[in-house]
């Protein structure tokens, strides 16, 4: 007597999912999405081309998509301004950051992690993505750093309020650069994740960079953008580390994994819990002892104090510390794993193991074993 092997069973959510994503790719909206994500190097390249040929032939290399607007005349620190044409440049590297994702992973990332032996697919691209994310961090990190050290609010919080308005809404070209382009790269996440393929983490991440691009749009507008300088100094610290991980276990560097990861919790801890909630704090405490407790709207002259304000920036970074408290604890289902099954899979996304490219993954292994085993026992019972 034999036994025929079935197939094993998609679960009941990952096979709606797989039926949800065809459903989606068939539609002429999923078709549109499908011809964006392949072509991403083409048409933001060809947009780019177009922007900057705007900028050199027609508008005098003083282009508001291409260059910081709002010089304050006669500044000796050569200081700018905020108002609403900052928009363009924010889109503009939006678009510009389209076009360096793209090429970074597709024509550097996928490449070096096939080169060095990757051989999942789905792998290849997950290290492409955290490879990306990796680099971006890094230099975001250490450019807002910088900005802090060279301002008066190095680990300084009280120095987000100090002479408030004055010093404040006049910003370095160095500060208002780096506060735009972080609010394009911000701008240009909404646009991967609604367009690239949905991971189960889709709506947490989206409701995450939403409140992420109001709270950088209304300390832009508010005039608190030391506080913004702090708040993105948290973010971008910890993510180096854990995206670095990731790619270390794609790479197969386990070990290395594991202590990347280990630095990533402290780092966690420390920036996104101990020092974010001396930022939020310092919102809403310290502007009531250093500014007092009466009104300073006056927007024509760049005051947007008042304690309805403060209270709805403070709701902002309240929501946002929600969000990182739920990854956290997803981090610490990520420990459990670690000392009870040796696992440091990443629970908040999809399963960079899933997919029929994997054929030599351990998943594949496990089932090719269980199944021998359950064959054995069945000749075992027949004879």
């Amino acid at each position: 007597m034999t036994m025929v092997e079935k197939p094993a069973k998609q679960s009941y959510f990952a096979d709606m999912a797989a039926k949800e994503a065809a459903a989606k790719r068939s539609t002429m909206t999923g078709k549109a999405c499908q011809w964006i994500v392949n072509n991403q190097i083409s048409w933001s390249a060809g947009l780019l081309a177009v922007i900057h040929g705007y900028d050199y032939l027609f508008a005098g290399g003083d282009s508001k998509l291409v260059h910081l607007q709002y010089r304050i005349p006669n500044d000796a620190q050569g200081r700018y301004a905020r108002g609403r044409d900052d928009v363009y440049f924010i889109l503009h590297w939006a678009i510009a950051f389209t076009f360096i994702r793209a090429t970074i992973m597709y024509k550097m990332l996928e490449p070096f992690a096939k080169w060095y032996g990757v051989k999942s697919a789905r792998k290849v691209t997950r290290f492409a993505e955290q490879g990306w994310l990796t680099i971006y961090y890094i230099i975001s990190n250490a450019t807002g750093l910088y900005v802090m050290y060279h301002g008066p609010h190095w680990m300084d919080t009280r120095q987000y309020w100090i002479n408030y308005p004055e010093g404040h809404k006049q910003l370095s070209a160095l500060m208002k650069s780096y506060y735009l382009i972080q609010m394009g790269f911000w701008v240009q996440q909404i646009f991967v994740l609604l367009v690239e393929e949905r991971r189960k983490d889709f709506v947490v991440m989206f409701i995450h960079h939403i409140v992420t691009c109001n709270l950088m749009g209304w300390s832009l507008y508010t005039n608190y953008t030391r506080v913004g300088n702090g708040v993105l100094c948290c973010m971008d610290s910890s993510d180096i580390f854990l995206s670095g991980t990731k790619c270390m276990r794609y790479m197969g560097f386990e070990r290395a994994a594991v202590v990347s990861f280990v630095v990533f919790i402290i780092s966690w801890v420390y920036t996104r819990h101990y020092l974010y909630f001396k930022i939020t704090y310092s919102v809403f405490y310290e502007t009531y002892d250093i500014l007092g407790p009466n009104t300073l709207w006056d927007p024509e002259n760049g005051s947007f104090y008042s304690r309805a304000s403060i209270g709805g920036f403070t709701f902002l970074l309240c929501t946002l510390q929600v969000l990182i408290i739920y990854w956290f604890a997803l981090v610490l289902r990520i420990i459990y794993r670690i000392v009870t099954q040796n696992n440091l899979d990443d629970s908040r996304s999809d399963s960079e193991d899933n997919g029929g490219d994997d054929g030599a993954g351990n998943k594949t292994a496990g089932s090719s074993s269980k199944a021998a085993r359950r064959k054995q026992r069945s000749k075992s019972k027949d004879e």
